[in-house]
């Protein structure tokens, strides 16, 4: 009798420690995006005007007509929730499944993103992967508690994130015309965007199609931060668009590494909320 009641105080212990470790990893993920939220200017946002887009290329001077951004607000923040399915290795044929949300703002450039998985059964797998002031920071916990992966202080691991939120400017478009972003021609359909921020820097390569629509954006990303790794080409495809607030922003994606040995789609997810300057909002959304 004492045996079984031993196994099931020790039983409610591991579930408290763990149940306690997720409430912390959430609670300082909130506060990282409240310090983050603080940052942004209180000043009435400005409107986008067609003068404003006059120096841009024509292919991107089209894409944002087609999002229909003029006559909107520059956006400041924007909050994102969204389902993907998501694996580790070219060889795995199952998917895992992933609830993520994201908070971005455009001024200062930054964003937070949060995830939960279920890798091990029984064990929740939970991530943040954050960009401010030029620096980035990825942190993997298993039931919260137990390290998985965490990059931190890297010149690599900065430069990824800076191209990562380049390559995302399709959910926030008023960046586009963002003094941190500076925009040259390829062809009609075609255009090279270039972000220098915080002695950081990186390029993506966003293809529309005739009509202006987004069609897909590349960047030559390190997959890793190890030493030896190389630029790879990552791709994200764009499947679908939606509106929010009267903008066209991408709803469901597919992200591929353009490997040696062949494309790797190791992530792809669907965007079921999208909201523009939800300052307040955000701050009160659990995670």
């Amino acid at each position: 009798m004492r045996k079984k009641v031993a196994i099931s105080l020790s039983v409610v212990a591991v579930a408290a420690l763990y149940k306690g470790a997720l409430w912390n990893f959430s609670s300082q993920s909130k506060k990282q995006i409240e310090q983050q939220l603080a940052k942004v200017p209180d000043a009435e946002p400005q409107k986008v005007t067609e003068e404003m887009l006059e120096q841009l290329p024509a292919p991107v001077q089209k894409w944002l007509a087609n999002a229909g951004i003029v006559g909107k607000d520059q956006i400041r923040t924007i909050f994102l929730r969204q389902t993907g399915w998501m694996r580790l290795k070219p060889e795995q044929q199952e998917w895992t499944k992933a609830e993520a949300e994201q908070t971005i703002t455009t001024d200062p450039p930054s964003f937070t993103w949060t995830v939960k998985m279920n890798m091990l059964p029984f064990i929740q797998i939970v991530g943040r992967d954050s960009f401010e002031a030029g620096k980035a920071e990825l942190l993997i916990k298993a039931a919260g508690l137990f390290p998985v992966a965490r990059e931190a202080d890297n010149d690599k691991t900065d430069q990824s994130a800076l191209q990562r939120y380049l390559m995302e400017v399709s959910w926030y478009p008023t960046a586009a015309i963002s003094p941190y972003i500076k925009w040259e021609e390829i062809d009609g359909n075609t255009a090279k965007a270039t972000m220098d921020y915080q002695g950081v820097s990186g390029s993506a390569t966003y293809h529309f199609k005739e009509d202006g629509e987004l069609e897909k954006i590349i960047a030559l990303r390190y997959k890793d931060s190890s030493p030896e790794a190389p630029l790879v080409p990552c791709v994200a495809e764009i499947k679908e668009h939606h509106s929010a607030g009267g903008i066209k922003v991408p709803s469901k994606v597919e992200i591929t590494w353009q490997l040696e040995e062949g494309d790797f789609t190791w992530y792809k997810f669907e965007v079921h909320a999208a909201e523009f300057d939800p300052i307040q909002a955000v701050k009160n959304t659990p995670l």
